[in-house]
């Protein structure tokens, strides 16, 4: 059995919350930006994000799929269990919106950010 690759488990996580957070990029509002990524993430249509779907999708976007460098099962357990507060084995777009509202306020400070670097660069 190989040994375990921690770094690469936090890796796939970081990649991640930067994939959805690259879904959210270019809207201007919140409430854009989380119907944005969550249409996105919701393949099948069905107003919510199912496990096997929300993983398939999350590594997709991560360009993982099925190799070594897919979200290891804990980790997606444990992403999973925090974003479905109610325990329905599904994740609503309210739910999501609790994660994505933590993603899009990165981003802006992120934005911010770049855009004071610009400036100094600028003088």
């Amino acid at each position: 059995m190989p040994p375990k690759d921690k770094k690469g488990k936090k890796m796939a996580m970081k990649q991640v919350r930067a994939a959805i957070k690259g879904l959210m990029q270019g809207e201007d509002t919140f409430e854009q930006a989380a119907d944005k990524a969550f249409s996105e993430l919701d393949t099948d249509g069905s107003g919510f994000l199912e496990k096997a779907e929300l993983l398939d999708a999350l590594n997709t976007l991560i360009g993982a799929e099925q190799d070594e460098r897919a979200i290891p099962e804990k980790k997606f357990e444990k992403f999973f269990g925090k974003l479905d507060t109610d325990g329905d084995q599904k994740i609503s777009k309210d739910e999501f919106k609790k994660l994505a509202k933590r993603l899009f306020k990165q981003l802006q400070k992120e934005e911010d950010s770049d855009e004071e670097e610009e400036e100094e660069d600028d003088d």
